[in-house]
């Protein structure tokens, strides 16, 4: 699992721990953290890698045109160094704050991506958001990440993406 904070925050050998999990997740990393980091992240290599990363980048006033050029190399680069990694790009999370209105625009362009490259896009939100959208009070504390709830949630969400 490659990505942020949020994916940092999990504790994914506890919650799945019949699967074997690196956690790559870096607090505040944007998807040129990524990208700089990206080889390290890539030992093994391994079988299955999911990607979610893009919400620092909508925090820091990154143009969505450049995180979505920026997915595209980490991308293209998973492919050239990892050429067998399944690869599924994870949709973005609601947020419950002024960003939040750049969420659904950046995915949908995510979405296309995946598209076009014939990758798996797994779209959540819908299990985290509110009747608005946002990030479901009862998933998350701060608007943002998710809580202990959220997160037994997407591990039981995740289950099957990363059994398959």
């Amino acid at each position: 699992m490659l990505g942020d904070s949020i994916t940092a925050e999990g504790d994914w050998s506890a919650a799945l721990p019949d699967l074997r999990i690196r956690n790559r997740g870096i607090g505040s990393d944007t998807t040129a953290d990524v990208l700089e980091r990206l080889e390290d992240s890539l030992t093994g290599p391994p079988g299955l890698l999911l990607l979610m990363i893009g919400t620092n980048d909508l925090e820091f006033g990154v143009a969505h045109a450049q995180t979505v050029r920026n997915v595209c190399l980490i991308l293209d680069r998973v492919s050239a160094a990892a050429p067998d990694t399944r690869v599924v790009v994870h949709a973005v999370l609601p947020r419950r704050d002024r960003y939040h209105p750049l969420v659904a625009p950046l995915n949908a362009a995510l979405a296309r991506v995946c598209g076009e490259r014939d990758l798996e896009f797994l779209d959540l939100t819908v299990h985290f958001a509110d009747a608005d959208g946002m990030f479901d009070t009862t998933m998350t504390d701060d608007g943002l990440h998710p809580n202990g709830q959220g997160h037994r949630r997407w591990a039981d969400l995740l289950r099957p993406v990363l059994e398959s």
